[in-house]
């Protein structure tokens, strides 16, 4: 029930703002991402595709990872990478 309640949640504010997320980050290529996160899941747009990732344990930071480890998001404060697939964005930075 749970689950279910923070996915519409989550879509309805997708839908409240389909243009972009919460959270911009910009990375050190100039590449970057939208994400809007929680305390148990992140949503993130990059490029045409949205990845809903959830929320594994880690030591040190916040880590949001598919199952197949084949998409993840890892933040630390404003700072995060973010992996799809083959394609790794490093360094970037969550703007203000």
């Amino acid at each position: 029930m749970k689950t279910r309640l923070l996915l519409v949640s989550l879509s309805v504010m997708l839908t409240a703002c389909s243009a972009s997320l919460p959270h911009q980050y910009v990375c050190e290529d100039n590449q970057s991402f939208d994400a809007m996160v929680t305390s148990d899941q992140a949503l993130v747009r990059f490029g045409d595709a949205e990845y809903q990732l959830p929320r594994i344990r880690s030591a040190s930071g916040v880590m949001y990872e598919l199952e197949d480890k084949s998409v993840g998001l890892y933040t630390k404060g404003k700072e995060g990478m973010l992996v799809v697939g083959d394609v790794t964005l490093r360094e970037c930075v969550m703007q203000p």
